[in-house]
């Protein structure tokens, strides 16, 4: 990266990042059960007439500089399908940098929101469309605030952590992860679920991360159903509005926050991008994904999806 481009991100959002350092994605919580409850409820639809949709789905820094998580979402209300693909942050992508005066043109994809200033969330759209050819139809960020504000008005969150997860950065404001694993379901306040997810010291970097994020988003909508908080839905989207930054109409997704509760998590697809640690030419390390591989997802996933059945639930004894 140029001296000046690294000069025109921020200094804070600079800091010592050899912690887990990501961002929310609640976003992909809640927008993901509000959107998908459309394909199972009468006459209503995901926005125009029930289309399939791709959504950008960012989680940003407590800087709100780099997109630390960047997933997209194929949402197919009429079929049901929900799926999901998680883009590393260190993906090496080009960036469409024309008329922004410090950018990089290849480049981290977390940096991509970076260089777009007030217009990140727009730059980040342009940038993942012309690295997985897709048209993306709209776009939701969300920082950490806003995630630890929609678990704690859930009244928590209740999941099986399977392994000890010991983690800690003093560097401020400081992040200290430590969870003691057990077959038994663990109560998380906001705070703690946030801890859980920008857990990465487990050696396998984002892969383990996309794994997590999946058990999570199920974690959520069990916790939902369970203490029968799909009601909630509105009042979230009324308690995270202030920590999120969307271009899709507020009214459309609250109306189908209503019909969330007939979703089935069970269908719902995440899968990474697919690819390799590499460094870039001026000494980055950076994901190099497969483009065989990733256009393969793509088309699997976004272009021609197929809805799978659930599986079948167990005979009770």
């Amino acid at each position: 990266m140029s001296t000046s481009a690294n000069q025109q991100l921020s200094r804070t959002a600079r800091k010592k990042r050899s912690g887990p350092k990501v961002g929310s994605i609640l976003l992909a919580v809640f927008l993901i059960m509000v959107a998908a409850g459309g394909a199972w409820a009468a006459k209503t639809y995901f926005l125009d007439g029930g289309q399939p949709k791709n959504i950008l789905l960012m989680g940003v820094d407590e800087h709100k500089t780099r997109t630390d998580v960047v997933m997209l979402a194929r949402i197919d209300p009429r079929q049901g399908i929900v799926n999901l693909i998680s883009i590393p942050r260190d993906t090496y992508v080009e960036i469409p940098c024309d008329g922004i005066e410090v950018c990089q043109p290849l480049d981290k994809l977390a940096h991509a929101h970076a260089y777009g200033g007030e217009e990140g969330p727009e730059l980040a759209v342009a940038t993942v469309e012309k690295f997985l050819g897709v048209q993306i139809d709209g776009y939701a960020r969300v920082d950490f605030d806003g995630f630890k504000q929609v678990i704690d008005t859930l009244g928590g969150v209740d999941m099986v952590i399977e392994e000890d997860m010991d983690y800690e950065d003093p560097t401020p404001p400081g992040l200290y992860i430590h969870f003691k694993g057990s077959p038994n379901p663990q109560h998380l306040t906001g705070k703690q679920a946030l801890e859980y997810v920008r857990f990465r010291a487990d050696g396998q970097g984002d892969v383990g991360r996309t794994e997590r994020t999946r058990k999570f988003l199920l974690a959520v909508y069990t916790t939902l159903k369970e203490k029968g908080s799909i009601g909630k839905l509105p009042q979230l989207w009324s308690n995270m509005s202030p920590y999120v930054k969307t271009d899709l109409d507020g009214g459309t997704i609250a109306a189908l926050a209503r019909v969330a509760g007939k979703v089935d998590p069970n269908t719902l697809k995440m899968e990474m991008v697919p690819g390799k640690g590499a460094q870039s030419p001026n000494g980055l390390w950076v994901w190099e994904a497969d483009q065989a591989k990733t256009q393969e997802l793509v088309n699997r996933l976004i272009h021609n999806p197929t809805k799978e059945a659930a599986p079948a639930e167990e005979p009770k004894k």
